[in-house]
């Protein structure tokens, strides 16, 4: 919609990137205050911080990666630097990083991934923003009143070749994960953060799949996206995870 942040004398900061920024700073004072809340100690505060910067490098690259093999694209630098991003490709390779470094630290590692996912989910939340003001990540043709108009140049117009009305499904993404940061902080038990997130974001990324307009890529099947496939295996784990939790809970009866 607007890509970028003019600062005048042709200075400019694409909003995605601006709005990255903004999420991961977001991020950073929702963990600093869990960590206040829950008077972790030093070496542990420092772990997750440690972890976290890993992860957020080891998620640029896998964003990176998966884009370039869902559209059966060669990997290559220039493809690296200028190629799109996934969210799940990130996530996962992100999650491979923190688990790595939390075993090889001794961590217990669900206490630190439930203790990183609020700031996660805020993180994405004004990500997607970024991918709104951006024009990228972009909905299916709508007549309906929550279509939007993105102007000529950005990215939608010239995928569609003209100015039609789509699905925000950015802003929809968005306000699901702002309503989940506050079910995750204020309803649900920390030990559960992360099974409500997997499953909670499975579900509403596999159905909104059905809006988006954009390139997909392929993963093994036409049948399903790649986002669709792994948002399965997203809630397949949660359900995982949560029969186990239960399992532990009625032992310690």
């Amino acid at each position: 919609m607007y890509q970028y942040f003019d600062l005048g004398n042709h200075l400019h900061i694409p909003m995605y990137n601006l709005m990255i920024g903004v999420g991961i700073l977001f991020g950073a004072l929702v963990l600093e205050r869990q960590i206040k809340n829950m008077n972790l100690k030093c070496d542990i505060e420092t772990d997750l911080y440690i972890g976290i910067a890993l992860s957020v490098i080891a998620a640029f690259l896998g964003a990176k990666l998966f884009y370039l093999l869902y559209n059966k694209q060669d990997i290559s630098l220039n493809n690296i630097i200028n190629g799109g991003m996934t969210y799940y490709g990130g996530f996962i390779c992100a999650a491979a990083t923190l688990i790595s470094y939390y075993i090889i630290r001794q961590r217990n590692i669900l206490f630190m991934l439930n203790t990183i996912v609020p700031s996660l989910v805020i993180a994405h939340a004004f990500g997607r923003i970024g991918c709104f003001l951006g024009g990228c990540c972009f909905g299916e043709p709508t007549d309906t009143l929550i279509g939007v108009n993105f102007p000529d140049g950005s990215i939608p117009f010239n995928y569609y070749g003209e100015d039609i009305k789509i699905y925000p499904v950015q802003l929809f993404e968005s306000i699901f994960l702002f309503i989940l940061l506050a079910i995750i902080t204020k309803v649900v038990k920390f030990d559960k953060n992360l099974i409500t997130y997997l499953i909670s974001y499975g579900f509403f990324r596999f159905f909104i799949e059905y809006f988006r307009g954009d390139d997909r890529g392929v993963l093994f099947t036409n049948l399903l996206s790649p986002s669709q496939i792994i948002s399965i295996l997203f809630v397949i784990l949660g359900i995982l995870l949560y029969t186990v939790s239960k399992k532990k809970e009625n032992v310690s009866l």
